[in-house]
């Protein structure tokens, strides 16, 4: 069933697509749903349930979360692009276009996180609760305390 008449043609590859552009869409029920090839650039959530939905192959560049409940919510094989800088040759999304501006973590609650096998090659902490941070079972806290005692 189209939501819309209206078509608009990827310039890209050519795929027909109901043109849904600067609609706004209230209160719909999307319950198992698949979405494929779908352009959401510039787009705005709020209030949404992706309780046990699957994302594949998402390109989530300068995308900002506020206020997002992920527990239970598993991360895996994120990558960064190996590029020396950030080029926006092309639009988000499109073969060329590179963002390798870090990620950042703001006011947010990691406590019980599990980190395995993750790349944290100049990871910067700031200001935050380490009360039990374990790296390989020895306590950040602790060795933090003896470099202070060492170096005072």
């Amino acid at each position: 069933m189209a939501l819309t008449d209206k078509k608009v043609y990827d310039n890209k590859s050519g795929f027909e697509l109901q043109d849904l552009r600067d609609e706004n869409i209230h209160m719909v029920c999307f319950k198992g749903a698949d979405f494929h090839g779908v352009d959401m650039r510039d787009t705005s959530l709020t209030h949404v349930n992706f309780v046990n939905s699957r994302w594949e192959h998402i390109y989530f560049s300068n995308v900002h979360i506020n206020m997002a409940q992920l527990g239970g919510t598993v991360f895996e094989n994120i990558v960064r692009p190996d590029a020396p800088e950030s080029h926006f040759s092309e639009e988000p999304g499109t073969d060329g276009w590179v963002n390798v501006e870090p990620v950042t973590f703001k006011r947010s609650d990691l406590s019980t996180a599990i980190f395995e096998n993750c790349e944290l090659v100049n990871v910067d902490i700031r200001n935050c609760n380490i009360d039990g941070l374990c790296i390989d079972g020895i306590l950040i806290k602790d060795l933090l305390e003896q470099y202070h005692k060492a170096k005072g």
